[in-house]
């Protein structure tokens, strides 16, 4: 992804929930946590198959819900190993529309 894309409104994700979007077929779960929004790719890159839209919260990480790996909301980095970090992505907010932009990590 080279440019923002619209994928959701606001109102959809407000402070404490996430939303889970598709953007170029690429799966990216949205988090607002206390007002500051997050995203990161979906499937934990461990089995690839755990959605992270269905794990817990811990602080500004995920952990995933089939094996306890935690990411970094901000960086990717994964509590296990650096072999296991997977992507994060810009966010921005114009006109109260959630734009996902070019990968952070």
């Amino acid at each position: 992804m080279t440019e923002f894309t619209e994928v959701a409104d606001l109102k959809e994700v407000p402070p404490g929930e996430r939303k889970r979007v598709e953007v170029n077929g690429e799966l990216i779960t949205l988090f607002n946590i206390d007002g500051e929004l997050f995203a990161i790719y979906d499937r934990c890159p461990h089995k690839k198959t755990a959605p992270l839209v269905r794990g817990t919260l811990n602080g500004l990480g995920i952990k995933c819900p089939n094996h306890g790996y935690r990411f970094d909301l901000k960086t990717g980095k994964c509590d296990r190993g650096t072999e296991w970090d997977t992507q994060t992505y810009q966010v921005k907010i114009d006109n109260g529309k959630i734009l996902v932009g070019p990968n952070k990590t």
